[in-house]
């Protein structure tokens, strides 16, 4: 499944060039120093009342030209910003970065802050001393300048361009950006020699979207040219919000992918690659395709992990738990191996592609079908089937084939996972099976949820303290996040957790079980106490029936959402709390117990309260069974979280006799 069809995800394969004559006769939207006095007096925009700054126009052209060494790219870009509060001080800041030495140069930067003074415009211009440049290393130069003198109110501009010898590579157009922007432009012209395929994403539609047929002078001949031109205006900030992947995924912006050269009078080369020419490549590096193979250090190895029952889970378990030991992950995370497997083996030390490929090589001599499946981390974007590009990839698992024809993934990198679990940041939806001639697309469903229960006794003392005793117990993911904290810092950072995460507690005394066997459940057993923990008023006294002891704040805070969901995990959260309350009172008022489910019925929540005697049990359960939601979801989906915080705030009400 193409999870992008989500996103308004276009591709186009068109014939493009850049043409320096055709794009130096297009009208820039803006003037540099051309301020109007209505962006100078501005206090607020209507597109973001809360906004710190606003980007007025930001514009782009790519043009292409004939120089003595070659044909060249030049990229121009002239942006203009309202700063509206300190808080935006920051967009006053720029950088950008040229890369390989000499094959790219930057020029012609100005920049400017205008501000008003006794109903007069101020202008401070950005000196050349105030530029500043950094080789962070052969490959890159830092570019980077503050505007100078910015205050709330003032107005900011700058403009550069970029020389480039990269004439196959357009520069990635960002239309949106963490503050609003009121207009942003990109004009791209190029002879109809080169060929791209280009790539739109993001939710604002487009004011412009022309391709025009031109023609360019290039060393005194003319040749047939494309332009291209996108616009988009009002693009609200775009930001982080809960359960997403990372934002680039749902930014507008536009890439521009080269699928040809096509010479009027030469050798054509075609760039573009299948799935199956890059499990090819992939396959031929020694860094990812040799390191999947058997080789005489497996086959030593080997010998000691030989399957002894039919037990199949158990086996690949023992065989994952071989490698986790054997080889201890250094903390990076690669698709690609750092050394030679005999170095890795010896320093027994390794990046994340050193030990999953050592895995999948085991698992093959092993005679296992296994596999090389890679992915894009939740942090470095979804990946889309559509985009044969191998850069969207940079993560590698061990997949094997089961019976039942299902692939089981396996990764060595985390201790607490075992044989059908990967880590949370590789839970991206999809990945690829590297197979010569078999690859595959496979969904990533962990065997594992993230399950949390609560099994507690609360008494309440007629001074409107309690005492709470019971269980914390979490499985699946919850368990392997707990595992970690106790394994790596022990009970102390345990205990700092349980501050942290029920602060109404006082914590007395705890005790852990479940911390080493991993199909069991990792349980904390509570003893505390809680001050003032209800309400006494005259005659009665008020209960909120969760005692702090349930996360009940909805995360959904946005009415409206345009991006999907995604929670990575199914999740089960379970809670059982049963009250003791003192002699002498009665219960006046129990909350209505409700049941809500969205449509699809994949999330289901019950909250329920029973009074018997002198004794409430309350029970607050939820169920998330799927794990992405599109945006068309997202209103079913949040009333059902505002229901959860909203039943959380209803009080039990006691009544003395």
């Amino acid at each position: 499944m193409n999870y992008f069809s989500a996103l308004k995800f276009k591709i186009l394969l068109i014939a493009l060039i850049f043409s320096f004559n055709g794009l130096m006769a297009q009208k820039s939207p803006i003037k540099f120093g051309d301020i109007p006095t209505s962006d100078l007096e501005a206090k607020v925009y209507a597109i973001d009342s809360s906004a710190s700054a606003v980007i007025l126009c930001d514009y782009a052209t790519l043009t292409y030209a004939y120089y003595s060494s070659g044909l060249k790219t030049m990229f121009t870009h002239h942006r203009r910003i309202k700063i509206l509060k300190k808080s935006g001080y920051d967009w006053a800041t720029f950088e950008t970065m040229t890369r390989g030495g000499n094959q790219e140069s930057i020029s012609g930067i100005k920049g400017a802050t205008y501000r008003l003074v006794g109903g007069k415009v101020q202008v401070d211009k950005l000196e050349k001393s105030a530029i500043f440049e950094n080789k962070s290393d052969k490959n890159f130069t830092s570019h980077k300048f503050t505007l100078p003198n910015v205050q709330e109110g003032s107005v900011v501009e700058f403009t550069y361009q970029i020389q480039s010898n990269y004439d196959t590579e357009i520069p990635t157009w960002r239309f949106q950006h963490s503050i609003p922007t009121l207009w942003s432009e990109y004009w791209v012209n190029a002879p109809n020699f080169y060929v791209f395929r280009l790539h739109t994403q993001g939710y604002e539609p487009f004011v412009i979207s022309k391709q025009d047929q031109s023609s360019i002078m290039l060393e005194g001949s003319s040749y047939a040219s494309t332009e291209y031109h996108l616009a988009v205006k009002d693009a609200p900030a775009i930001k982080e919000e809960p359960y997403t992947t990372t934002i680039e995924d749902f930014t507008a912006k536009i890439q521009f992918e080269i699928a040809a050269y096509v010479p009027p009078n030469g050798i054509s080369k075609n760039f573009s690659l299948t799935w199956e020419n890059l499990d090819a490549a992939l396959l031929g590096y020694d860094s990812f395709g040799k390191l999947a193979k058997p080789d005489g250090a497996v086959r030593d190895i080997v010998p000691f992990l030989k399957r002894t029952d039919s037990d199949t889970l158990a086996h690949l378990n023992k065989v994952l738990d071989y490698v986790q030991k054997a080889v201890l992950w250094n903390g990076d995370a690669s698709m690609y191996g750092s050394n030679t497997r005999k170095k890795v083996l010896e320093s027994k030390l390794g990046n994340s592609a050193d030990l999953n490929l050592l895995l999948v090589a085991i698992l093959k001599e092993l005679k296992y079908e296994a596999q090389p499946l890679i992915l894009s981390t939740r942090n470095h974007g979804m990946v889309n089937e559509t985009q044969v590009l191998e850069k969207r990839f940079n993560y590698v698992v061990a997949g094997v084939l089961m019976p039942n024809q299902q692939w089981l993934l396996l990764d060595a990198t985390d201790p607490m996972c075992k044989a059908g679990s990967v880590p949370f940041r590789c839970l991206n939806q999809q990945g690829r099976i590297v197979a010569s001639g078999t690859g595959e697309w496979v969904e990533i469903t962990p065997k594992e949820k993230y399950t949390a229960a609560q099994s507690v006794s609360v008494t309440v003392k007629a001074n409107g303290d309690a005492e709470i005793k019971g269980d914390l117990l979490f499985q699946g993911y919850a368990a392997m996040a707990m595992r970690k904290v106790y394994q790596k810092e022990g009970e102390k950072a345990l205990g700092e957790y349980l501050k942290k995460e029920y602060p109404n507690l006082q914590i007395k005394s705890f005790k852990v079980t479940g911390q080493s066997k991993y199909e069991d459940a990792f349980t904390i057993s509570v003893d505390a106490e809680v001050s003032e923990a209800v309400n006494i008023l005259g005659e009665r006294m008020y209960i909120k029936p969760s005692f702090g002891l349930i996360d009940t704040e909805n995360p959904f805070h946005n009415k409206d959402r345009k991006f999907p969901v995604n929670f990575g995990y199914l999740q089960d959260d379970l809670s059982t709390i049963m009250i003791n309350f003192p002699e002498g009172y009665v219960v006046e008022e129990l909350p209505k117990s409700v049941k809500a489910v969205t449509p699809d019925k994949m999330v289901n929540y019950t909250y329920q309260l029973f009074a018997n005697g002198n004794q409430i049990a309350f029970m607050n359960k939820l169920f998330v069974k799927k794990t992405y939601f599109y945006a068309e979801e997202y209103h079913d989906l949040r009333q059902v979280f505002d229901l959860i915080e909203q039943r959380n705030l209803q009080q039990i009400v006691l009544k003395k006799k």
